[in-house]
């Protein structure tokens, strides 16, 4: 696909593919190495443990943050019912809700589950894992999820967008689709699969609604229900310890999708994600230096265009925490991230952090010039393999954003 080769060209995707793959390198031969000097005395302080120690009370609250943690397939979640907290969409507020969860023919299991927010956020998804195959190396996963958002804020396109022009829109996407995922190692999987994504758009429920502010030539799009037949393939190195919780490893992942319309109509495109992230161990995993870099590229032909609520976009979340959900969104963004990591005690994480990132209508703008950036301090909550809740305090030139999340990157 010409599109990839125009990727590495990018001045910002080379600097940070090539920094965290040299992250990657180093954090390897260091990790082989202080495995070898220090199994046995791991060995032996464990053996001690294992004479002395009763059951560990550690256990019943690890126990009380899965049944409140991160809704997951063959993971975390407990089987049968269980209730369930995190969030339904960014600047929705904090959800509740339960689940239902059910294992089958060992390594397949079904998950149905529904939360609402106190901001009238609404969900429901349902996930099926088919049976793992081909030497438990292939696994299928068909899901069905359905959002209602009758408030998402909306600031304009670009990066010089500005927070006094805030809107909000109605966004209620519903999606059916399913993926498939090849181990070829351990450590490295390709994949693809297939959906279709129905939008409905219309007038926002708090504050200013969109189309007071905007166009369809300001906001492409606006006041469109669009239907999406789409078609995805990726390639990914994961050799962390779990995706929901890692104190060392990386993750190097790319993915093209590509959204046909259906019927008529100019809002067909393409988009490239790519997802590279760092975690390096120091000092018997104590501290951990995180980095993380992230693009989004979207592409058309001249007569079509992106919808203003499918581009991609930065603010809140795991993005530039400081600022408002949403604030900047444009065809391509920009994500640099970077945390210094510490553990007080069993199941919290203290962190220091530093966001930067921007949003560009060209992909040749994707450079470290006009970069917003913000600063902060966060504490997690967490088991072996998965965060229940992170809490991060952040501060930028717009002032200060607080998130309260049931993952992390």
């Amino acid at each position: 696909m010409p599109m990839f080769l125009r990727l590495i060209q990018l001045p910002a995707v080379r600097f940070v593919a090539g920094a965290l793959l040299c992250f990657a390198a180093s954090t390897q031969a260091y990790a082989q190495q202080a495995d070898d000097t220090r199994a046995g005395e791991q060995a032996r302080l464990q053996a001690e443990k294992a004479k002395q120690l009763m059951p560990l009370e550690g256990n019943r609250i690890e126990q009380a943050l899965v049944r409140f943690g991160h809704f997951g397939l063959l993971g975390d979640v407990p089987r049968g019912f269980y209730p369930w907290f995190g969030s339904v969409l960014g600047g929705g507020g904090v959800a509740v809700g339960g689940g239902y969860q059910a294992h089958f023919a060992d390594t397949g299991a079904f998950n149905a589950m529904a939360g609402w927010s106190y901001r009238n956020y609404k969900l429901l998804e349902s996930k099926v894992v088919l049976p793992t195959f081909a030497d438990d190396r292939v696994r299928a996963v068909v899901q069905a999820k359905w959002i209602d958002a009758p408030r998402v804020s909306f600031y304009g396109l670009g990066n010089d967008s500005s927070k006094d022009a805030k809107t909000s829109y109605l966004y209620r996407p519903g999606r059916l689709g399913g993926s498939i995922g090849v181990n070829v190692t351990d450590w490295f999987t390709v994949g693809g699969g297939g959906d279709y994504l129905d939008v409905q758009t219309g007038a926002g429920r708090l504050g200013t609604s969109i189309a007071a502010k905007f166009t369809p030539a300001t906001a492409p799009g606006l006041g469109q229900r669009v239907k999406y037949g789409i078609g995805r393939v990726f390639a990914e190195i994961d050799w962390r310890q779990s995706p929901g919780y890692t104190r060392r490893g990386g993750l190097y992942r790319i993915e093209w999708s590509n959204y046909a319309q259906t019927g008529s109509g100019p809002y067909s495109f393409q988009q490239v994600d790519i997802d590279l992230r760092q975690f390096i161990p120091l000092l018997r995993e104590n501290w951990v230096l995180a980095f993380r870099g992230a693009a989004s590229m979207t592409s058309t032909s001249s007569t079509e265009a992106v919808p203003y609520f499918m581009m991609p976009y930065l603010g809140s979340g795991e993005t530039l925490r400081a600022f408002g959900n949403r604030r900047f969104r444009d065809r391509n963004s920009l994500l640099l991230q970077a945390e210094y990591r510490w553990t007080p005690a069993h199941f919290i994480d203290m962190a220091i952090f530093c966001d930067a990132g921007k949003v560009a209508a060209q992909r040749g703008d994707l450079n470290f010039s006009g970069l917003h950036k913000d600063f902060g301090i966060g504490i997690r909550l967490h088991g072996p393999k998965f965060t229940a809740i992170r809490l991060d305090v952040a501060k930028s030139k717009e002032g200060f954003g607080i998130i309260i999340s049931t993952g992390m990157f």
